[in-house]
């Protein structure tokens, strides 16, 4: 029995050593790792290859753009880009000619960044919602170059695509198009050219979660007939000097508009101010009546209310399809309103095409958590403000006129 006991014992130490040196193996292995990837962020181009080997060596990690988004299905590449592969090469194709103009991506020695996977690194970031440091380590890029290729991206697309964001309607076949659309939708007299809407995107800083916790981002809106976003003002909510809202002061593009002919009187054009916001009343800048009595009041108020949820609904849809504006930003608010610029213009362009949106990827954005602060309201005795209450109450009258 004690001979079997002492053969047992030294089978149990032999086991033990070769467990141990095994996993010693493997620790100095996953250290290796680790170090190199570090290295990585601290100097970005010299050492990129040393550390993309040293993880194909564990033979666990895969490089995200290079050999996984190849081998996607058409769905997974749309549920992850949140666009067709038919549209991506088709943004590439229209960018590759400015990007290949960036020395910062194809004149870094020894790794150059080719224009689609800089494409396809801001569609990435734009869609997933994931935090910059994330995305740096699935396209194997210091964060420092992968903000900057954000920001290279953003530039190529306002100069390339930048019309997609189409400014406030000017002509008179524009402004047509746009009043009678507004119209069949909730006939509001034909002199509506926009739905303004507002939201605040929180930042992440000492705060941690949502506007009136710590810094933010304002951004204001302007939709047309069709949700599309016409007009963008993104202000710091934590500068000096606070951004006025948009319209709110004169001169301006909308109060140059021509007047409208409604039932033979000269109507102003006129857009829509967001709900709650004590947006200044103007003749080019109404708002729902605060505490409606007469019948033509709670009309003009069912036709505004109307509206502001399909202002929601649009600011759903840019949200679900980007889902980096759901999350609180961990980049500076310069950075923040190049990108976002960019996401709306690229946005309207999807919209354009019909390109696909799905459901599920709304499921988790719920935009009245996004609600902005209304602005502090001012004394306000002006003319403007008098003729504005006339304007609405004439075209109060008109819709409670015209229903059916």
């Amino acid at each position: 029995m004690r001979t079997f006991f002492m053969q047992q014992m030294i089978e149990l130490q032999t086991n033990y050593m070769q467990m141990f040196v095994m996993l010693r193996m493997k620790h100095a292995q996953l250290q290796s790792v680790e170090e190199s990837l570090a290295t990585v962020e601290q100097k970005p181009d010299a050492t990129c290859q040393s550390a993309t080997e040293a993880i194909g060596a564990t033979g666990e990690t895969t490089l995200f753009w290079e050999h996984q988004i190849p081998q996607f299905s058409d769905e997974e590449f749309l549920d992850s880009l949140h666009v067709s592969r038919s549209t991506f090469r088709s943004l590439c194709s229209q960018l590759a000619p400015t990007l290949r103009l960036a020395p910062e991506l194809t004149c870094a020695v020894p790794h150059p960044i080719s224009a689609d996977k800089c494409v396809g690194l801001a569609l990435y970031f734009l869609a997933s919602g994931e935090r910059i440091s994330i995305i740096s380590d699935q396209f194997a890029l210091p964060r420092t170059r992968t903000i900057k290729c954000l920001k290279i991206f953003c530039n190529a697309v306002m100069s390339s695509l930048g019309k997609a964001l189409r400014m406030l309607p000017q002509s008179v076949a524009d402004c047509d198009n746009v009043v009678a659309g507004f119209q069949r939708e909730c006939n509001m007299p034909a002199a509506l050219v926009g739905m303004l809407g507002v939201c605040c995107i929180p930042l992440r800083g000492k705060a941690k979660h949502y506007a009136e916790d710590g810094p933010s981002l304002r951004m204001e809106f302007l939709l047309d007939d069709r949700m599309l976003f016409r007009e963008l003002q993104l202000g710091n909510n934590h500068g000096r000097v606070p951004l006025s809202p948009l319209f709110s002061e004169t001169p301006n593009p909308l109060a140059l508009l021509p007047p409208r002919s409604i039932n033979k009187r000269k109507v102003p054009a006129f857009v829509l101010a967001p709900v709650n916001q004590n947006y200044p009343l103007r003749p080019w800048l109404l708002q729902r009546y605060a505490d409606p009595v007469a019948p033509h009041e709670y009309d003009f108020n069912e036709v505004a209310d109307h509206l502001q949820e399909l202002s929601d609904c649009a600011l759903h849809r840019l949200m679900s399809r980007w889902r980096f504006l759901s999350q609180p930003l961990d980049i500076s608010f310069q950075t923040a309103a190049c990108i976002i610029t960019a996401a709306t213009v690229l946005h309207n362009l999807l919209e354009e095409l019909s390109e696909p949106h799905m459901l599920e990827w709304g499921n988790t954005v719920d935009v009245s958590r996004f609600r902005s602060p209304p602005i502090v309201p001012k004394p306000d005795n002006s003319e403007d403000a008098e003729h504005a209450l006339k304007v609405r109450d004439f075209l109060a009258r008109t819709i409670s006129s015209t229903e059916m």
